[in-house]
């Protein structure tokens, strides 16, 4: 079970979690992980982390969302 209750990394405020969309989520070019350990795809988070804040920035300029 994915669990996430980390406040905003901007304004240290509360966040929503939402679904992504198919096209929100990016896949790595290759390979992650140390050359020594466990190399894979990687798996992205599976949602949106949206702040509650109305006055912060991550909320009102779309090219810092993922700054959440």
């Amino acid at each position: 079970m994915y669990y996430d209750s980390k406040p905003c990394q901007v304004c240290g405020s509360e966040v929503r979690l939402e679904a992504k969309e198919p096209g929100d989520i990016e896949e790595p070019d290759g390979p992650v992980g140390p050359e020594e350990g466990y190399v894979g795809g990687g798996d992205p988070t599976v949602d949106k982390r949206i702040c509650t804040n109305p006055d912060c920035p991550t909320y009102t300029d779309p090219d810092r969302a993922d700054e959440v």
